[in-house]
């Protein structure tokens, strides 16, 4: 069972709090008679992902930190506003880990995954997994702001969540307590071992919210230098998911009773 977000969890990270300061800014803006909840609630899947995958990139690669340290986690309205962006992320109207599933790329007939750590010690994502991402409105899904182009093809997974064994990511606890389970050895920050996860899930997926909140906590690893996010994302005693770059579930196992149909071609 995955841990429930706290507000508190998405402002221990740097790109929690950015999400929650971009939010709190854009609410004190345009909000006028809403509650933040409401305000919350009318925001699509696709909005708050595109902001995620901003605050994300920010982090690793750009300004985030240096964002992150100048908001103040004691304001009132950054306090409301990750409660209610926690309480929001947890609802079940947005959960990704949902039938259908979307792969890009063309695989006529579905060959079970065969899954292994990739060479470096470094490294956080499995290889040889089978990566689907979920689909959200008007044809969009969870990978489309991470491509560079459309996909020549996609192909959909079809099954049913209740029966696989999956690991859900939806908070720093819970990257934790899977890297604790099946900890990969070699490095000074713990990383999953995927052989041994694979051997144990049908899958791993990474929600919304622990796309926000499993990376290094601020109040436990202060940043050394604020232009270099990505080192800080990895000097944690557990690395973060800045990698997986998105909402997305990475097969260990074929589920059970799939169906699996190409969708269409772009042309």
């Amino acid at each position: 069972m995955s841990s429930r977000l706290r507000g508190s969890d998405l402002v221990d990270t740097v790109p929690g709090r950015n999400f929650v300061a971009g939010f709190a800014r854009d609410f004190d803006r345009d909000a006028q008679d809403l509650s933040i909840n409401e305000f919350l609630r009318g925001l699509s899947m696709d909005t708050l992902l595109w902001e995620a995958q901003k605050d994300i990139s920010a982090y690793l690669y750009g300004t985030g930190m240096d964002d992150a340290l100048q908001v103040d986690t004691r304001d009132p309205a950054i306090v409301a506003m990750a409660a209610a962006i926690a309480e929001e992320l947890g609802s079940p109207t947005r959960d990704t880990f949902t039938s259908p599933q979307r792969h890009s790329g063309r695989v006529e007939t579905l060959a079970p995954p065969s899954v292994r750590n990739r060479t470096g010690s470094t490294e956080v994502l499995p290889d040889g997994a089978l990566w689907t991402a979920t689909p959200l409105d008007d044809g969009v899904d969870t990978w489309t702001h991470s491509r560079e182009s459309e996909p020549e093809f996609v192909c959909e997974l079809r099954f049913a969540p209740t029966s696989v064994k999956v690991a859900r990511i939806d908070s720093h606890d819970d990257w934790r307590r899977l890297i604790t389970a099946h900890p990969r050895h070699g490095s000074n920050t713990s990383r999953p071992d995927w052989k041994h996860v694979a051997q144990n899930l049908d899958a791993v997926h990474l929600s919304m919210a622990g796309l926000l909140a499993a990376h290094p906590r601020l109040s436990e690893v202060p940043p050394n230098d604020s232009r270099d996010g990505y080192r800080h994302s990895q000097s944690s005693p557990w690395a973060g998911v800045g990698p997986w770059s998105t909402v997305s579930t990475a097969w260990m196992r074929l589920p059970h009773n799939y169906e699996w149909n190409a969708l269409h071609r772009f042309h």
